[in-house]
């Protein structure tokens, strides 16, 4: 049974306008074919519907791509940073161990003294559990206008040995605005985490259960596939992960439509985390949803973790002015985790993707 949360419709926040911005160099998978060999590279390219990634250059963080999308979007929408009372900021690539990278956006933005600024540590599941924790600050009455920012950099923790996510994730930030509105925007959320199936994507040392220590967690292994990594890189146990969203995913989707009473056929968009394209074409078709309904826009950037909504969105959508009523937006990886929000995005501004 829902708690009081769980059952919660939430009236007053808006999601007044979306902006996301990428790395402009881009790794072109077929120029791995040397590398790998010609017949895994198309195999992986025909299965994820993904070309080319976004690669950060070294030393250019998620802070950066969420800074130009922040700023693009406050640009655009002629909004004065001093009057953002919240800022949340969702990674898993923050710019230091401590401190808090909000508190470094906050300084950058302009945004007030006084506003309200936290990260939180979330993969690809961050980008719905962000609009939660905005919507919750506006349903309290504490903000008025919150800046979310997400995204995640995660090429620099990628062995460029491990073919399994070298050929899949791609680097890049978001900046999305909910604010208070008096007309109301109804929304809900659904959430689901399995704590138990967490090794299945992670990066085992660096922090404090394992502290980096030369000649042991820099030690390079290969696994039976072939894809070589240390226990100071990323990790992807890629069956697990897949199993999880073909089969978690569906069940989040449907209760968040339930809690807003909503039948599956009269979802106008359904965002999905653009993990790869035959997850998302394998979910959209199990909902019996016309497939434009589900736009796939991974093939130019990659996997971008909590980003890859707000950049399939700006994609898909630059430039205009949405009128859906009924969204389904879903996320789903690390944790292993997943949330499901139903939003009304009618009246949301949506800027073309950003490449710096």
């Amino acid at each position: 049974m829902g708690g009081w949360l769980m059952d919660k419709i939430f009236t007053k926040p808006r999601v007044a306008a979306i902006s996301a911005c990428v790395s402009k160099n881009r790794l072109e998978l077929s120029d791995l074919a040397d590398l790998y060999g010609e017949e895994t590279v198309t195999k992986i390219m025909k299965v994820t519907g993904i070309r080319r990634v976004s690669v950060a250059p070294k030393g250019t963080t998620t802070a950066d791509y969420c800074t130009a999308a922040a700023k693009h979007l406050m640009q655009e929408q002629n909004i004065d940073p001093q009057t953002i009372d919240g800022l949340v900021f969702v990674t898993e690539t923050p710019d230091y161990i401590i401190p808090h990278t909000s508190a470094i956006l906050q300084e950058r933005l302009g945004l007030p003294n006084r506003a309200l600024a936290f990260d939180i540590n979330y993969g690809c599941a961050g980008y719905v559990y962000g609009i939660f924790q905005a919507s919750l600050l506006i349903e309290s009455g504490y903000c008025r206008r919150v800046l979310l920012c997400a995204g995640d950099t995660l090429s620099h923790y990628v062995n460029p040995a491990d073919k399994a996510v070298r050929m899949v994730l791609g680097d890049g930030g978001s900046a999305t605005l909910v604010e208070a509105d008096e007309n109301g925007r109804n929304s809900a959320f659904s959430f689901y985490t399995d704590g138990s199936r967490a090794e299945n994507l992670m990066i085992p040392a660096g922090a404090s259960r394992m502290p980096r220590e030369p000649g042991v967690t820099d030690v390079l292994h290969t696994d039976a596939d072939g894809n070589a990594r240390t226990d100071e890189d990323f990790y992807m146990n890629g069956l697990e992960v897949m199993g999880f969203a073909l089969n978690e995913t569906l069940a989040s989707i449907r209760e968040t439509a339930e809690r807003m009473k909503w039948e599956l056929s009269e979802v106008e968009l359904l965002a999905l985390h653009q993990a790869n394209a035959l997850i998302v074409q394998y979910i959209t078709k199990q909902l019996k949803l016309p497939k434009e309904r589900a736009p796939i826009a991974v093939g130019d950037t990659g996997n971008a973790s909590s980003a890859s909504i707000p950049i399939m969105l700006t994609s898909t959508f630059g430039g205009k002015t949405l009128d859906f009523t009924k969204v389904l937006a879903c996320g789903f990886g690390t944790g292993l985790s997943c949330a499901g929000g139903a939003l009304d995005l009618s009246g949301t501004q949506v800027f073309g993707l950003m490449e710096e």
